[in-house]
């Protein structure tokens, strides 16, 4: 079972989330904006969901995060907190340099873990499609 591939994609009209797992990693992937009750609620939930894995870590895809209101940054709170109490560490990796700023405004940014894109060690198939002309390309994964 340890090289088991699970992808879950949860879609709202504002705010889409892809979870998944290969072997011992697993992750999910950020698209859209979180900015309503039903986005944050949904965003927790994404998050409940990958941690019924059990996993040490977690890593958060949030390239494709863009835009969070004050219920989307209580939502990255609550999401941490769950984590903590499921001994999960989360990783959330690439945030745009909009939502850093708004981080950090509020103070959140020193109490989440917050990683460069380049970090994921999530499952790939998460990630973005890259450019073309990247494919190929010394140093592109």
């Amino acid at each position: 079972m340890n090289d088991t591939f699970f992808l879950l994609i949860l879609p709202t009209r504002t705010l889409t989330i892809h979870l998944g797992s290969h072997r011992q990693c697993v992750g999910m992937s950020l698209r859209g904006s979180c900015c309503s009750d039903a986005d944050a609620a949904h965003l927790v939930h994404g998050v409940e969901q990958l941690l019924e894995r059990h996993p040490a870590h977690a890593w958060i895809d949030s390239q494709g995060l863009c835009a969070l209101s004050q219920q989307g940054q209580q939502a990255l709170l609550r999401a941490h907190t769950h984590s903590q109490q499921a001994g999960t560490r989360l990783h959330w990796c690439g945030l745009p340099a909009a939502v850093l700023h708004q981080l950090h405004l509020s103070g959140l940014d020193q109490q989440l873990d917050l990683q460069p894109a380049a970090d994921f060690e999530g499952p790939s198939f998460l990630l973005p499609a890259r450019p073309a002309a990247q494919l190929g390309r010394p140093g592109a994964h």
